[in-house]
């Protein structure tokens, strides 16, 4: 138990370690309308470590009841549009001017090419959007991860006799308080139940 523990301790600073490296700018939760009119200016200093080998990440909530498109357009501080000649960026949209999101997303990561760097380093990032409210914007010199939710075992497919197999159920006696008040209660009621039949005979 305590080498489980140690483990666990150690995963968690690692953790933290990682993810004090790369600090998130608050947006506040930016609703940039379906108008186009609306926009949110990033500060150059977000940007004091940005070259053309970052990644920047924007983390948005997409209007679920939204039917028709959502669109993600990053801006220097003249109002050009970044774009990434095809490099290090997710596809364009139709007129090549912004990113179309799909109703699911929830975050876009995109690359800086190096001849908008300097612009940005010194005036800072304009977004606007359609149908997006963002988060948080993070600029890392590593791309981000992401996971697929892990599958939760059930009782149908996690293996008989795994103690360590993760079930939808309490009844193995070492899940904790938990189990061990199933137990309790199942020696309680067979107690009552031949209690009972003695009674009855």
């Amino acid at each position: 138990m305590k080498k489980i523990i140690s483990a666990i301790l150690a995963a968690a600073v690692t953790t933290t370690a990682l993810t004090a490296a790369v600090s998130a700018y608050d947006i506040g939760g930016k609703d940039l309308g379906k108008n186009w009119s609306l926009n949110v200016q990033i500060p150059a200093s977000e940007f004091a470590d940005l070259t053309a080998d970052s990644y920047v990440t924007v983390e948005f909530d997409a209007d679920q009841a939204e039917e028709e498109y959502w669109s993600f357009k990053p801006m220097d501080s003249t109002w050009t549009f970044i774009d990434p000649n095809g490099v290090g960026g997710p596809e364009l949209s139709e007129g090549k001017d912004a990113y179309p999101i799909q109703k699911e997303d929830t975050s876009i990561t995109f690359k800086v090419p190096a001849d908008f760097v300097d612009s940005i380093k010194t005036g800072g990032m304009v977004i606007i959007g359609h149908s997006l409210t963002l988060n948080t914007l993070t600029v890392s010199s590593e791309a981000p991860v992401t996971e697929a939710p892990a599958a939760e075992a059930t009782p149908e497919t996690a293996p008989a006799g795994d103690a360590n197999a993760a079930t939808s159920d309490k009844n193995n006696a070492d899940t904790g308080v938990e189990g061990v008040a199933a137990v309790a209660a199942i020696a309680v009621i067979a107690g009552a139940a031949v209690v009972i039949c003695k009674k009855r005979s």
